[in-house]
């Protein structure tokens, strides 16, 4: 597992973490009413807790509802680094990180509602919080540190512009490039527009 991956809990810990409980009982609520209908009443009655009790853990139904997406972002992190850790270079695994990231993402329960017009107000505070550059950073640091240690990628762009095109191209993925979704066409345009700039100098 790459540097930065977590482990998901254990069962027992999950059991006895009151933020952890409430986090699966928001689940729950969003697969049975969907996210806009989902209330911080419907999660206390789920969870078993009085309202004022969830929000000793979770100041409005927003932080909750990040920390949620979050949660889920991180899960699929550790299933795509197992993936694009196999590939030789720095381009490939940015291709298909992109692909399997949009992918999994589109299909994610809770992640999928990050571009749903439903969830725009949460999109932008997912999008604006300091949070979620570092998870940008959990997730690509470890191959761009790699590149970086091995003169293999220019030190001159900024590591965060490098999360925000990225982020950007997951959004853009996520909604679909044309009606079609066709992962082959996908493929080619990351090749084609995106993976030289990732490519070693003297490829």
């Amino acid at each position: 597992m790459p540097n930065g991956a977590r482990k998901p809990p254990a069962e027992s810990e999950t059991v006895d973490d009151p933020r952890a409980r409430i986090l699966a009982a928001a689940e729950r609520c969003i697969t049975r009413y969907g996210l806009r209908k989902t209330t911080m009443e419907d999660i206390a009655s789920e969870v078993g807790m009085s309202r004022p009790g969830v929000y000793r853990y979770f100041s409005d139904r927003d932080e909750l509802l990040i920390e949620l997406v979050f949660t889920h972002w991180r899960s699929i992190r550790d299933r795509v680094h197992k993936s694009i850790a196999r590939k030789n270079n720095l381009a490939d695994q940015i291709v298909e990180g992109l692909l399997q990231v949009s992918e999994q993402s589109r299909q994610d329960p809770v992640i999928r509602y990050v571009i749903d017009p439903e969830g725009s107000g949460l999109s932008q505070r997912i999008f604006t919080s300091r949070t979620f550059e570092r998870l940008a950073a959990e997730f690509w640091d470890p191959f761009l540190d790699a590149a970086y240690v091995n003169n293999k990628l220019s030190r001159d762009i900024p590591r965060s512009d490098v999360y925000v095109w990225l982020s950007n191209l997951v959004m853009m993925l996520m909604r679909g490039i044309d009606e079609t979704n066709d992962l082959s066409r996908q493929r080619s345009l990351l090749r084609h527009f995106v993976a030289p700039a990732f490519a070693a100098p003297n490829d």
